[in-house]
């Protein structure tokens, strides 16, 4: 015959069962929001990577260095990404042959040569490829063109060839905006790069940015010249497949 105290004792006993069930419950709960948590930032980490490798590039290209942040001499440390070292190497090259030939013709104070976190970029004056209000390329600028295409035809990157104008508006049959014109500067100055023998016309894109985007104050004319340009810009392979949408 059970006594009074040991029914208490396995009511006590349930209590303690029950509540250790909730603990698990509790444990278990806490351990799949962990792992959701995880899962968030290593969905967070991949999207990132792509941005990564860009700024390291750049950086790496700015200071003229042969190595890039997060690659080691084994395989590269970010998935996907194998290549970008050897890509870098190419892009610091080129541009080194960019700017010999443009020191060799004297243009240093017309056309700069620079890497930003999109690629290498040449910006030539508007004055030194057309005349004022124009898109038709001088013969000078033309052969200029071939000399910076035999350099461009080194590397397999998509280029975008980008035409800028001042502010100062211009209302011609030809050209009825700033926009009209840049875009038709661009365009014949990809004209002139897809028929140097190397460089496939797949390779090439233009933009038009009118007005907009100016490097200088348009309040001068000092600084009016320097916002007529086109810029030719290679693009890193990461870079392009967001640009102009290739696949890997």
């Amino acid at each position: 015959m059970s006594e009074p105290w040991d029914t208490d004792l396995d009511e006590e006993s349930g209590g303690e069962g029950g509540g250790m069930m909730r603990w698990l419950l509790t444990y278990a709960d806490l351990i799949t929001l962990l792992l959701a948590f995880f899962i968030i930032l290593y969905a967070m980490s991949r999207n990132q990577e792509v941005k990564f490798a860009l700024v390291s590039q750049a950086l790496a290209s700015q200071f003229n260095s042969k190595s890039v942040v997060g690659t080691s001499p084994g395989p590269s440390v970010i998935a996907g990404l194998s290549g970008t070292h050897a890509e870098l190497e190419s892009m610091n090259r080129l541009q080194n042959q960019l700017q010999s030939a443009i020191d060799q013709k004297g243009l240093a104070r017309q056309v700069s040569v620079g890497s930003t976190g999109r690629g290498v970029e040449v910006s030539l004056n508007a004055s030194l490829l057309f005349p004022s209000g124009s898109a038709r390329i001088s013969p000078p600028a033309d052969a200029l063109l071939a000399s910076l295409g035999q350099a461009l035809k080194s590397v397999p990157n998509d280029i975008e060839v980008a035409g800028y104008t001042d502010s100062t508006p211009i209302r011609t049959a030809q050209y009825p905006s700033n926009w009209q014109l840049s875009a038709a500067r661009s365009a014949n100055v990809v004209y002139v790069l897809a028929h140097v023998p190397g460089i496939l016309p797949g390779r090439l894109s233009i933009a038009a940015f009118g007005r907009y985007h100016p490097v200088a104050s348009n309040t001068t004319s000092q600084g009016r010249q320097q916002n007529r340009r086109v810029n030719i810009l290679v693009l890193y392979s990461q870079v392009a497949q967001v640009a102009i949408g290739n696949g890997p």
